[in-house]
């Protein structure tokens, strides 16, 4: 009976923390401010086309002619293709507005929502959870 109990507590904590990465996704609330939005306009310095995310970084000019480097997450390639966006839809140089909730730490970062063109084409908002099912555009996954 003595080597069941530290058997079995060996057990337990190898089995927690084999399932400790399933708790290290995180929603969108938990590091973006989802009742503010910031709109920016800015350049494309980068289009990352990955998993687990999508991200656009871009420059924007404040107000005191600092450039100030930002960056939008998105959804996974598979949930914005789904929404009409491709590996090659931002180009470096490209002028762009973008909305979003910002970081909740202050960072320079948002969860991307709307994107609009220099020429005023706006980018698809409709996004797709990865089971198809249709997901808020103001709040990518």
């Amino acid at each position: 009976m003595k080597l069941k109990v530290p058997l079995l507590a060996a057990a337990v904590a190898t089995l927690a923390l084999t399932c400790l990465p399933l708790f290290a996704h995180h929603g969108t609330g938990v590091a973006y401010e989802t009742e503010k939005t910031v709109t920016l306009k800015g350049v494309v310095t980068e289009w990352i086309w990955a998993n687990p995310h999508c991200g656009l970084l871009f420059d924007v000019t404040d107000d005191k002619g600092n450039v100030v480097h930002w960056g939008a997450e998105l959804g996974n390639p598979h949930q914005e293709s789904g929404a009409g966006f491709t590996k090659d839809i931002f180009k470096p140089g490209d002028k762009i507005t973008a909305t979003g909730h910002p970081a909740k730490s202050g960072a320079p970062r948002m969860s991307g929502a709307k994107f609009v063109m220099e020429d005023g084409q706006v980018l698809p908002e409709k996004r797709t959870k990865g089971n198809g099912e249709s997901a808020p555009s103001e709040e990518p996954y």
